[in-house]
């Protein structure tokens, strides 16, 4: 949930309201409401502001101070700094920060590798609790001016955009048997849709940027005392041989399951012998093995890359089409058709389609609803409505899917590094979304539909030539095992 209130915070707390310039104290003293207060008020606005530009005066002169509306949005940051017209670049560095400093997952994936994903995640929570914190409690008791809050702010943004969802998603797959593992990463998928809720319906509720920030700190500062509660992974631990923490962490997970000792000790025991043999008889891998791995690499930065600029594409053209719509209600809206998808997904790869088909399906008919957005989007505007609402399903449906599929691709030893790989090839492309359309413009918006589609059944076609991962060992040498057995079954 974390996740999806953090960033879902920029959509409402550096919004855009609506504004004008405001009026020169000698003509109306301290006005400080967007609203007509009476005709006299709104004579002296239709007299003294320009009608074809909200950020000039009648002769042509600048506005420097600005009256906004807090109807929709309350107070936001954008009105405390002014960040419209000269200055609405300004703003758009906050959304920046937040995305260049999703990026660390780079850092944090390997190092989950090395320490384990518990202390990382710890790690990473106690961090995102006490800066954003200690900034907050600077900028609401001390006196600064805008622009130091603003580089305060920026900081803020980016400390938070360092959440350890994407070391969450991978635990809760490496807690279950492979059979669950669908569960386990889908389960956070949904809680991530019920984060974009919760910030909608407070943003809604507090109406101020401020207030909204304090919240979400607030919520991670909660979820502190639970980090000492937090499971190392079983798969991680074996990887790394430390038995003793192994024996332990399973014994707690067969007293919450109401298993008897006898149910699996004897089978844990065969385990530990089996792979002290098998360390005597490993292969060193060879330069097949490494070049199968880096093409995998590869291939899963693809489907992070094409699914979140399909995703981002989406949720931008329906936010553009819902005008008419209060923000918060095409939030909470958008999560619930997100969260079809990623429900439906969640059942589709248990079944014969598996993890890869049904990733190639979702993204198919993702691909159908972007190719016909633009033919129809002119004439048909309800229509169009509909069939995006169809690609937000679908594409969270691909979104899930690739989620599950592409940790269960590699081995423990390095699955946290493939999966910062994987998130941040798709933040790549979550940053170049809303930056193509914006350099393009209306004129030329339409080829941007036809090459994210014919980009998905590229992805698609090359998605092919992966392995199926459905119903098969999340250990570590699943592949090595059987290649070993069978040069051995060679030798005899």
């Amino acid at each position: 949930m974390g996740g999806g209130m953090h960033a879902y915070y920029y959509i409402f707390g550096v919004a855009e309201p609506t504004f004008r310039c405001r009026l020169p104290l000698n003509i109306w003293p301290d006005e400080d409401k967007y609203q007509f207060i009476n005709n006299t008020h709104q004579l002296l606005i239709e007299t003294w502001i320009s009608s074809t530009s909200k950020c000039d005066t009648i002769n042509g002169s600048k506005c420097t101070d600005f009256v906004y509306d807090r109807s929709v949005f309350g107070r936001t940051f954008t009105e405390d700094a002014n960040f419209v017209c000269t200055n609405a670049v300004k703003r758009t560095w906050l959304a920046t920060v937040f995305q260049i400093g999703a990026c660390s997952t780079l850092i944090n994936g390997p190092l989950s590798d090395k320490i384990g994903r518990r202390k990382m995640i710890q790690l990473l929570t106690t961090t995102l609790f006490i800066i954003p914190a200690t900034i907050l409690v600077f900028i609401q008791f001390i006196h600064m001016t805008i622009n130091v809050k603003f580089g305060l702010l920026l900081v803020n943004q980016f400390v938070s955009s360092i959440i350890a969802y994407g070391l969450v998603f991978l635990l809760l797959m490496e807690l279950t048997s492979s059979s669950h593992t669908s569960f386990a990463g889908n389960l956070a998928l949904i809680a991530y849709t019920f984060g974009e809720i919760v910030a909608a319906l407070f943003a809604y509720g507090a109406r101020n940027w401020l207030n909204h920030k304090w919240f979400n700190s607030g919520y991670i500062g909660c979820m502190l005392f639970y980090l000492y509660f937090v499971p190392e992974s079983p798969y991680w631990l074996f990887n790394k041989k430390k038995y003793a923490q192994l024996e332990v962490c399973l014994r707690n997970i067969a007293k919450i399951n109401k298993r008897e000792n006898t149910e699996w000790f004897q089978l844990y025991r065969q385990l530990i012998r089996d792979s002290s043999i098998q360390m005597k008889t490993t292969i060193k891998p060879k330069k097949k093995n490494i070049r199968r791995i880096l093409i995998r690499l590869c291939i899963s930065g693809l489907i992070a890359f094409v699914t979140m600029l399909l995703y981002i594409k989406i949720s931008y053209g329906l936010g553009a089409m819902n005008k008419n719509l209060s923000p918060h209600w095409s939030i909470v809206i958008g999560a619930i058709v997100e969260g079809i998808g990623y429900i439906s997904a969640s059942f589709l790869i248990t079944t014969r389609l598996g993890r890869k088909y049904t990733l190639m399906i979702f993204a198919l008919f993702t691909s159908l609803c972007v190719l016909t957005i633009p033919f129809i989007k002119e004439n048909y505007p309800i229509v169009t409505i509909v069939i995006s609402q169809m690609g937000k399903l679908t594409i969270s449906g691909a979104v899930s899917a690739s989620w599950v599929y592409v940790p269960e691709l590699f081995p423990t030893s390095i699955r946290g590094l493939s999966n910062s790989i994987f998130v941040f090839t798709g933040r790549l492309g979550a940053i170049l979304a809303p930056i193509v359309d914006a350099a393009l413009g209306d004129k030329y918006i339409k080829l941007t539909f036809y090459i994210y589609s014919g980009i998905t059944f590229i992805m698609i076609g090359i998605v092919t030539i992966l392995p199926e991962t459905r119903n098969r060992s999340f250990n570590d040498n699943n592949e090595n095992n059987n290649r070993i057995a069978a040069e051995q079954s060679e030798v005899q």
